[in-house]
């Protein structure tokens, strides 16, 4: 693998960041919606599908979610 210069590798760190960065926004955008899919009565399995995950996956991802202190329901989740 050539080497890249330091400029080449900041650009592409500063990237990685940005996609980081998205990928973060997109986690909370997703633990919200499926809360107020729950609360519209949409199944655990329906709602994996839709996002594409098992329902092992979207458990994890949810209590993960809730885990960093988002709001369940009008309470804090525990």
């Amino acid at each position: 693998m050539a080497n890249k210069d330091a400029d080449a590798i900041r650009e592409e760190l500063r990237r990685i960041g940005q996609q980081l960065a998205q990928a973060d926004e997109l986690r909370e955008r997703r633990g919200k919606v499926v809360d107020e899919a729950r609360a519209a009565e949409l199944t655990q399995r329906e709602i994996a599908l839709l996002l594409g995950m098992t329902e092992e996956g979207l458990r994890k991802a949810q209590k993960s979610y809730h885990g960093r202190g988002r709001s369940c329901g009008g309470r804090l989740a525990s």
